[in-house]
C-alpha cells in the first residue's frame, strides 16, 4: 500500500480508535450533568494525546525499537517496571469495561443480560487476536467503528447554540449549584478517557509492526493531528447531544441504555441501529488494542518474541499474556461489578497513571543517543512539558477528589 493509503487508513484508525467505552460513558454523563461546562477537557485531552502519541511514534521510528524497550535500557528496569505494571493494571481494567461495553450493546439489541454476553465477547476478542493480522485488527475495527459518527449527525440535527459550544471549549462556566469536587472528578475522568496509556503503547508498537521508517515521519505526524482532531469532533458531539437531551430536561444518563437516547430522539430507530453497530465495533476495537497493549508491554519488558504478525506459535509468551489478561477481565466482569461505575473509576485511574508513562517517554524523546536529530525541539518540549504539568496536577488531585466527591457522586 502506498504512503497516501497508509496515511488515510492511519487517520481513520485514529478517528475510530479514539472512541471507546470511556468516552461513551464519561461524555454522556458530562453533558447530562454539566451541560457544555466540561467541553474544555476535550481540548486538553486531545492536544495532549496528539503531542505524546506523535512523540511515541517518532521514538519508535527513529530507534527502530519499542517504547518500553528503550525506556528499560535508558532508565533501567526499575523505572521501566513501574511503567509496565501501572500500564498493565489500567489495561486489564480497560479490557473489562470494553468487553462489558460490547456485551451491553448486545443486551440492548437482544434484551438478554450483558453478563451472559461477557464470555461471548471475550471469546470473540481472543479469536480475532489469534487469527487476524495487525493491519486487519487496526483498520477493520476502526472502519466499522466509524458508525459512531452518528453522534455528529445527531448534533447537527439538534442544532445547539454553537457559539456557546465554542465559548465553553475555551472559557467554561460551571452551572450553578454544581459541587466543585464532583465537577473536578468528572474532569479528571474525562482526561483519563481521552489519554489512556494503552493508546501510547499500542501506537508505538504498531509503528514497529508496520515497519515504519524515516519516510513515515509525516505519516506519523499527520495521523495524530488529523485523526485525533476528527475524533474530538465525535466526543464533542456526544457531550453536546447529551446536554441538549438530558441536561435541558433535568434528566440523568445513569445507564448504558441511556447513552443512545439523544441519537434516537434526533434520528429515530435507524439512529439506534447505527449507534449499536458503531458502539459494538468501537468498544471491540478498544478491547483488541488494550489486549494487545498488555501483551506488548509485558513481552517487550522481558525481551520475549512479540508481534501480531507472528504465528501464535512463534510468540507463545506474548499470546499467553494477552489471553490471560482477557480471562482475568472476564472474571472481574462476571462478579457483577457495575460497568458504568467501573468505567468512571478506570478512566480516573488512567488519568492518575499517565505521568508514569509520559515522563519516561519525554526523557527518551530528548536523548540524543537514541533520537539524534529527531529528538524533541523547543516547541515539542514546551507543549509536552505543559501537558505534563497538567497531568501531574491531575495525578496528585485524583485520590482526594475521589474521596471528596464520593467516587464522583458529589
Amino acid at each position: 500500500m502506498g504512503r497516501i493509503g497508509s496515511l488515510t487508513l492511519g487517520i481513520i484508525t485514529a478517528i475510530g480508535g479514539f472512541v471507546d467505552m470511556g468516552e461513551l460513558v464519561t461524555c454522556s454523563q458530562a453533558g447530562a450533568q454539566y451541560h457544555f461546562a466540561l467541553l474544555w477537557t476535550v481540548v486538553v485531552g486531545v492536544l495532549g494525546i496528539m503531542v505524546y502519541a506523535e512523540m511515541a511514534g517518532r521514538v519508535a521510528i527513529t530507534s527502530g525499537r519499542t517504547l518500553i524497550d528503550v525506556i528499560r535500557e535508558r532508565l533501567g528496569w526499575r523505572i521501566a517496571s513501574i511503567s509496565m505494571v501501572v500500564a498493565t493494571l489500567v489495561n486489564v481494567l480497560t479490557i473489562v469495561i470494553e468487553i462489558s461495553g460490547m456485551a451491553l450493546v448486545l443486551q440492548i439489541v437482544t434484551g438478554i443480560s450483558y453478563l451472559w454476553w461477557l464470555p461471548v465477547t471475550a471469546l470473540l476478542i481472543a479469536g480475532i487476536l489469534w487469527f487476524s493480522s495487525f493491519k486487519l485488527i487496526e483498520n477493520g475495527a476502526s472502519l466499522l467503528g466509524l458508525g459512531i459518527l452518528i453522534f455528529v449527525v445527531a448534533a447537527v440535527k439538534m442544532n445547539p447554540p454553537w457559539s456557546e459550544v465554542g465559548r465553553q471549549l475555551i472559557i467554561p462556566s460551571i452551572p450553578g449549584g454544581t459541587g466543585l469536587s464532583a465537577y473536578a472528578f468528572s474532569a479528571v475522568s474525562l482526561i483519563g478517557a481521552f489519554m489512556t496509556p494503552y493508546e501510547i503503547y499500542f501506537y508505538s508498537s504498531g509503528a514497529i509492526e508496520e515497519e515504519w521508517t524515516g519516510k513515515d515521519f509525516v505519516t506519523n505526524r499527520m495521523t495524530t493531528i488529523i485523526g485525533f482532531t476528527f475524533g474530538s469532533l465525535i466526543v464533542i458531539s456526544m457531550m453536546v447531544v447529551a446536554a441538549q437531551t438530558f441536561f435541558l430536561h433535568g434528566l440523568k444518563s445513569a445507564s448504558f441504555g441511556s447513552i443512545p437516547v439523544p441519537v434516537v430522539s434526533a434520528l429515530g430507530i435507524g439512529g439506534l441501529a447505527v449507534f449499536a453497530f458503531g458502539a459494538f465495533a468501537d468498544t471491540g476495537g478498544a478491547a483488541l488494542e488494550a489486549s494487545l497493549s498488555t501483551g506488548y508491554s509485558i513481552a517487550q519488558f522481558f525481551g520475549w518474541d512479540w508481534g501480531q504478525e507472528h504465528n501464535p506459535r512463534q510468540a507463545p509468551a506474548f499470546v499467553f499474556t494477552y489471553l490471560v489478561a482477557i480471562l482475568v477481565a472476564v472474571i472481574i466482569g462476571l462478579t457483577g461489578v457495575d460497568p458504568i461505575q467501573l468505567t468512571i473509576y478506570t478512566t480516573a485511574l488512567a488519568a492518575f497513571s499517565l505521568p508514569f508513562t509520559f515522563i519516561p517517554l519525554l526523557i527518551v524523546a530528548n536523548d540524543e543517543v537514541y533520537m539524534g536529530d529527531m529528538r524533541n525541539g523547543f516547541l515539542a518540549n514546551i507543549s509536552s512539558g505543559f501537558f505534563l504539568i497538567i497531568l501531574t496536577i491531575v495525578t496528585i488531585a485524583t485520590i482526594p477528589l475521589f474521596i471528596l466527591s464520593g467516587g464522583g457522586g458529589g
